[in-house]
């Protein structure tokens, strides 16, 4: 992890850009960038997040992405992991148990991936957008509140908005940004999107707890719960109550 670390530290040096321009490159919080430069990744919010930020970093300094992932990846591959088996032999080094091609996540990670449950995509009847919370289209159910240790979005509004979403499965979605539609198709399971907008952006979802996003570079709460059609608007006023 060292050497991926420094390996991005060193290229930021080269181009002679300070973190908080990096961070305004990027849409990553600086907090977020200090974390990678130091190598401290388990400080990041989780694997599909600790990913994303390493591709965008990576590629906003010219560094070869693929390179990057693959040093990565073999650190990660070394690391002692947590035990994802019921039973494990006295002795054993401890492995966790992925789909093919994955490395053992950290422990919270795998926790959280565990949690994620398949459906197929639930079509309904369309509903009003909303301001600040999003309403359902069937039930009363409304999304969890995140944990409060969770990283929070900066108090000052942002210049513009970015949203990379994430489907933990084959999902539905039509997007909007600053009232130009700019998505209207089925995004594919660990597909990523990355859509920017100066003011507003509004989505209906066929399956809202597979809805998974960041918004700004911070992990967003799922607009609703898995099966549920949702539609629901970001702007620069409410943007922060989305965060985790």
């Amino acid at each position: 992890m060292a050497d991926v670390a420094a390996r991005l530290r060193g290229a930021r040096k080269e181009a002679g850009l300070s973190i908080e321009d990096l961070s305004a490159r990027t849409k990553i919080k600086p907090s977020m960038l200090l974390a990678i430069e130091a190598g401290a990744f388990e400080q990041l919010p989780g694997e599909f997040f600790t990913r994303a930020f390493l591709r965008t970093y990576a590629s906003e300094l010219h560094v070869p992405v693929a390179e990057v992932m693959a040093d990565y990846d073999s650190a990660r591959g070394a690391m002692p992991v947590a035990v994802r088996e019921p039973a494990q032999a006295p002795g054993e080094n401890p492995v966790n148990v992925g789909r093919s091609g994955w490395r053992a996540w950290p422990v919270a990670t795998a926790v959280v991936a565990g949690i994620l449950v398949l459906f197929v995509v639930t079509r309904s009847a369309p509903v009003p957008d909303t301001e600040l919370q999003p309403v359902a289209t069937s039930g009363t159910s409304t999304p969890a509140a995140a944990p409060a240790t969770e990283p929070t979005v900066a108090s000052a509004p942002p210049e513009s908005l970015t949203i990379a979403i994430h489907p933990t499965r084959r999902l539905w979605v039509r997007g909007n940004a600053d009232g130009k539609r700019v998505l209207f198709r089925m995004l594919a399971a660990g597909e990523m999107v990355t859509i920017e907008a100066r003011e507003t952006m509004s989505f209906r979802v066929g399956d809202a707890g597979a809805f998974e996003y960041a918004l700004n570079g911070v992990p967003g709460k799922p607009p609703g719960r898995d099966g549920e059609v949702r539609e629901f608007t970001i702007n620069r006023s409410n943007y922060r109550a989305l965060a985790r």
